[in-house]
This record gives structure tokens, sequence and C-alpha cells, in this order.
């Protein structure tokens, strides 16, 4: 008897639990921006499931700095959240959501990439170290969103452009920079890139754009030279 009063305790808890589970919501929110300009996007955001069947949608506001709320999502799921405009290289966020009875809400900014030949985007942080050419630690964060970009959007090629640290000796510049675009360039095919999608450019001046101070920095922040990615014609 007493075992069997057990097992319907138990049935019980477990019904409860998993009610208070499948009426969660889980909601993603955030911005949506121009990643030249950083103008605010009026864009759709929309949610997929695992066997792509389209889950949710959300507008994002341009007069609102590019709000957009997106909910309806459920614990224990995977969506891909696709963020697609014409004329801009096409994002696609991997969301996995826990098990959790608590509502969550998680936060999630797209920049989208115009898609036009000759659009040039810097890498946000210099992703060497002064007269480096390997790849710093930690760095990858800046780089993965260029490396989902040529994923989702097979039609992309692009060139890696770097620029040195100084001006001082041109041929050891040019040497400087081709090894640190070769440096990305290898990162990029580890990553599944084709290598022949990707081109590279080393400069043996500095860039024009972002030219080393000529005041001096404070301590422990030095001057490395830009990294951009630029846009070339589809394939």
């Amino acid at each position: 008897m007493r075992k069997f009063l057990l097992i319907i305790i138990l049935t019980l808890l477990f019904a409860q639990a998993y009610s208070q589970l499948t009426s969660t919501v889980v909601s993603i929110s955030g911005t949506v921006k121009n990643a030249v300009t950083k103008e605010p996007l009026t864009v759709y955001v929309v949610a997929y499931d695992q066997e792509g069947r389209k889950i949710n949608a959300a507008r994002s506001n341009s007069s609102d700095n590019g709000y957009y709320f997106l909910t309806g999502l459920k614990p224990g799921q995977t969506y891909r959240i696709v963020v697609e405009q014409l004329g801009y290289i096409k994002e696609v966020y991997e969301l996995n959501v826990p098990q959790t009875t608590q509502y969550t809400e998680y936060s999630k900014d797209f920049a989208l990439i115009p898609f036009k030949e000759g659009t040039t985007i810097p890498v946000p942080v210099p992703p060497f170290e002064l007269n480096k050419t390997k790849i710093r630690f930690g760095a990858e964060i800046y780089l993965e969103p260029f490396v989902n970009a040529l994923l989702n959007n097979k039609n992309v090629n692009v060139e890696i452009i770097c620029f040195p640290d100084k001006a001082d000796d041109n041929n050891s510049n040019m040497t400087l920079t081709e090894e640190r675009a070769k440096s990305i360039m290898a990162y990029l095919i580890s990553k599944g890139i084709e290598p022949e999608r990707i081109r590279i450019r080393g400069n043996s001046l500095p860039d024009p754009q972002n030219p080393p101070p000529i005041e001096k920095r404070a301590k422990g922040k030095r001057y490395v030279g830009t990294t951009y990615f630029k846009i070339l014609s589809q394939k």
C-alpha cells in the first residue's frame, strides 16, 4: 500500500513539474545595427526549431535603437535565430535553452554587415600582440562573427588586410602584416571556410584611417595595427 501511495505521489509531482516546464516561456532580446555605420536597423528576427520549423518572429525598431523582443520559446530546446535583410549578410545564432521552470530572457545583439563589394569592417579589438604574428589568446571571440558570416553566406568572399604597428622598416612591416593575415586565414580555414574564398594583403605603412597616436599612451596600452575584413565580389 505504501509503495502504491509513493508511486502516486511521485507521479503527481512529476506531472506538476512537467506542467510548469511546458508552460514556461523563454525570450530573447537585443538590438540590430549596421556593423559599419552602427545605425539601428528595422529587420525581422526569426526563430526556427531543430527541424527548421518557424516558431516565432519579431521586428526590430530602428527608432528604438534597433531593439527587438522575441518570445514564445521553450526550455530544453535548441533554436536557430536568423536575422536576414536584403543588402546585408545573413546572421545566424544558435540558442540552446536549458531546462527551467522560471521565465528566462536572453540577450543577443546583432551587427549586420552590408553585402556590398568593397565594404571594409575592422576587427574591433586587435587580434595580435605588439610585433607578433600569432593570434593572441582570447581574440577568437572577435573573429567568430566573421567566421559565422562566412559559414552562413557561401557566396561571400573576403580579403584580410593587416597593418603594421609602426612606421619603420617597410620590408619588415610587409613581412609582419602578411604573416598576420596568413594566421587569420589559417584560423578561418580551420573553422571550415574554403581557402579559395580568402585573399590576404599586408601593408608596409600604418593604417591611414587609424594611425599610431602621436601623444604618449597610458601605461600598458600600446598601439597595434588594425586588421580589416573586406567584402569581395560574389562567387
